[in-house]
């Protein structure tokens, strides 16, 4: 008897080889949905349309519930990811509050194929809790073959209502409540936040949200007798349209808790806007700016006064424009850190193209008219030449992070723009505080050596740092994309230096604007090449053969380490970064330092941000940071990691190891 209503179970909740399983309350089927852009976001999912006003489970389904529990089995070839959960909705059942989806889902997981077809055999074993006035367990067992399940595009928006987007926050747990604070431009009519854990707050008690000076607070209360925890994971909704990820390791937010306030975040800006003139990437820039100013000497007070401001206009609007272009990344959704612009390999490519014509007009003194010419205004009338290379100071200092800057920028970036923008802009007033400066006292000018033949000859060696930099470029370039691009750039540079020969010896001004429209076509070509392949290149291992000898870092080491007693030292890098690379020959990779990790048993960590790398960008905001180089140091016996200065030496590393509280002093 117990058998044949096991069979009769089976025969109502189960339907084989076919598109469409009644399990009772709900119709389940399979779809999918094929990306025509990219092959790997390929999706298929679970289908469920429930009868009117029944319902099922978010991944932590609150007060009552229970998740959709999925089993695949599949051909070899095929590889079925975990459940992404779409965003959940409130479903109140006095007095309990629970998460979930009413009256329809789907439930997106990612898949790749790497066999032939698509007769691949797909098995799916799905258990599900739905309910209504009464809750009821319900099964369908789905087999078929990856052809024969239906396209279906709503599988696309469900997907899209998957949050992918870390929220930046500081977390804090006090007086009963986990206090969330966080930055949004836009008024806030309805929120919620829908924690992953359960046994940890009160789901039916009331959210409460604040409206700071700088930022919203959350309040959520906690459960009487909530379990202990070190991680806050979860979903911010945000009138009903904006959902975001909120993953904070508590220890790590109580170390960047300490965070500074406004009036503090434009004094750093200014200042390390003033020292990001000494570093190294800015070097080639400024040399030909100051050279350029130099050769005015025998011009008007009015004269040098305007090529200063132009100067100062060029990075001021460069800074703020690279503010706003953050913040409207963020308010669309996608969180970059500073740099960002360098973690493109089409960028990073067309800069060293850049630098190297640059290089070869400054040893050539090639004549281009009223173009561009002469980036560093050498010799040049051209008001628009100091503007320009205002602009491209910006652009080429991105990769720095002076000190002071990182607390600065961490913090504007958790701002509201009217507190981020003043932030960028403070930092644009340092950078350009020397000419500001210039430009106010024109007579500064003359206190320089006089012009002369010995111009040339330094402008002809400033050459070189071009040079330089472009080889630099090329580096970062070749670290984030492969050997084919890699080459095409480097033959691009090649028929391009040719061309510039050919240009010298020719005579005709109609066959000089050939081979430059030649130079120019070619930089478009190339430019196209890379962004042909810029959606395939890896984003996650740029550079890891480089740190083989070395832990690479992956999210949630610090933990681990911790729990495991184990000191550890975590070099956040990039290869762009000119401050990073400096500190490491200095200082991170000199005998000494080795030798002292080895006996120590302290685990050093390499996170390389070459290109993009969500993960990271999140654990640099854990310490209120938002780009490279940063330095977080721990061992057993300190209560939080400690962060390291921006500029490093062997005795400030050796230091900062014997003691067991550090304080920030970058």
């Amino acid at each position: 008897m117990k058998f044949i209503k096991l069979f009769i179970l089976l025969v109502l909740f189960t339907n084989l080889e076919s598109e469409t399983v009644n399990t009772g309350h709900a119709e389940v089927s399979l779809v999918k949905f094929n990306s025509p852009a990219d092959a790997s976001k390929n999706l298929i999912g679970i289908k469920m349309d429930m009868q009117k006003n029944w319902h099922t489970y978010w991944k932590n389904p609150g007060d009552s519930g229970g998740p959709i529990k999925v089993k695949w089995k599949t051909d070899n070839n095929i590889e079925i990811s975990d459940i992404k959960w779409p965003s959940p909705q409130l479903i109140p059942y006095e007095p309990l509050m629970t998460y979930g989806y009413k009256d329809f889902v789907i439930f997106p997981f990612e898949y790749t194929n790497s066999g032939n077809g698509l007769d691949s055999d797909i098995e799916a074993s799905i258990d599900f809790l739905i309910c209504d006035d009464i809750c009821v367990p319900e099964k369908a067992l789905i087999e078929t073959v990856l052809s024969e399940i239906p396209e279906d595009p709503s599988l696309a928006k469900w997907n899209e209502m998957v949050p992918s987007t870390i929220l930046p926050t500081l977390v804090e747990i006090k007086d009963k409540f986990i206090n969330i604070r966080f930055s949004n431009n836009d008024e806030i009519e309805s929120f919620y936040f829908y924690i992953n854990n359960q046994n940890i707050v009160d789901h039916a008690a009331k959210q409460i949200l604040k409206k700071e000076k700088n930022n919203w607070l959350l309040q959520i209360p906690l459960a009487s007798n909530h379990e202990e925890f070190n991680n806050l994971d979860g979903v911010l909704s945000i009138n009903n349209k904006e959902n975001y990820l909120v993953e904070t390791n508590l220890e790590n937010n109580s170390t960047s808790k300490s965070s500074i306030n406004f009036l503090q975040a434009l004094l750093f800006a200014f200042i390390g806007g003033l020292i990001l003139n000494l570093m190294p990437c800015v070097f080639p820039i400024i040399s030909l700016k100051i050279l350029s100013f130099v050769s005015l000497g025998n011009e008007s007070k009015a004269k040098i006064r305007l090529h200063a401001l132009s100067f100062c206009l060029g990075v001021l609007i460069s800074f703020i424009s690279i503010g706003i272009a953050l913040i409207a990344l963020k308010q669309a959704g996608n969180y970059l850190g500073w740099g960002f612009q360098l973690q493109s390999p089409v960028i990073v490519g067309m800069l060293s193209i850049l630098m190297f014509v640059i290089g070869i007009i400054l040893l050539t003194d090639i004549n281009i008219g009223n173009s561009l010419t002469k980036l560093g205004g050498v010799g040049s009338d051209k008001v628009s030449g100091s503007f320009l290379t205002g602009v491209l100071a910006v652009i080429v200092a991105s990769p720095c992070t002076a000190p002071f800057m990182g607390a600065a920028l961490g913090y504007a970036l958790i701002q509201p723009s009217g507190f981020t923008m003043p932030i960028f802009a403070s930092l644009g007033l340092g950078f350009a505080a020397p000419y500001l400066v210039l430009s106010l006292s024109p007579g500064l000018i003359n206190k320089l050596p006089k012009p002369g033949q010995w111009m040339v000859t330094l402008k002809e060696f400033f050459a070189f740092p071009m040079f330089g930099t472009s080889l630099w470029l090329i580096w970062v370039f070749g670290l984030q994309t492969n050997t084919d691009l890699l080459i095409g750039l480097l033959i691009s540079l090649l028929i391009i230096s040719v061309l510039f020969w050919i240009i010298i010896q020719l005579q005709s001004n109609v066959k000089k604007l050939i081979m430059w429209l030649l130079i120019l076509g070619l930089i478009i070509y190339e430019g196209q090449q890379i962004i042909s392949f810029d959606g395939d290149l890896s984003l996650d291992n740029s550079s890891q053969s480089k740190y083989s000898n070395y832990k690479i870092w992956s999210p949630g080491v610090e933990k681990e380490y911790q729990e495991g007693d184990q000191a550890y030292l975590i070099n956040f890098t990039a290869a762009w970064c000119i401050t990073c690379q400096a500190n490491d020959k200095i200082a991170l990779s000199r005998p000494k330092i080795k030798e002292y990790l080895k006996q120590n048993n302290i685990e050093y960590i390499v996170a390389d941000w070459t290109n993009k790398n969500s993960d990271i960008l999140k654990a640099l905001e854990s310490y209120n940071r938002n780009g490279v180089p940063l330095y977080i140091f721990w061992k057993p016996g300190m209560g939080k990691p400690s962060v390291l200065p921006a500029i490093l030496t062997e005795q400030v590393l050796l230091d900062s190891f014997e003691n067991d509280i550090i304080k920030e002093l970058n």
